[in-house]
């Protein structure tokens, strides 16, 4: 599976805001209070299918922007993101 320019789009916003995090996961509330939930402009539902679908592709998410969290971080933080939107 590929991921889509939107999907790319949803999944660089995620990434941005932890990039210079040192544990990406314990940033997640600062993630949702300052750029997830104000800037929510679609479903959570697409946000979930980006998620979804970048976890199920073989692409190197980590590569979306530069940053020095390694693929495991970003798949682990993305997963954990995923499941507070559910």
């Amino acid at each position: 599976m590929r991921l889509d320019n939107q999907g790319r789009a949803i999944l660089r916003m995620l990434i941005y805001p932890i990039q210079f995090s040192a544990n990406p996961v314990e940033a997640i509330d600062h993630v949702f209070d300052y750029r997830v939930l104000p800037g929510l402009t679609d479903t959570p539902q697409h946000y979930l299918d980006a998620i979804d679908d970048g976890l199920e592709s073989k692409e190197q998410l980590s590569l979306l922007i530069p940053q020095n969290h390694s693929e495991s971080v970003i798949r682990n933080y993305l997963s954990a993101v995923g499941q507070r939107l559910r």
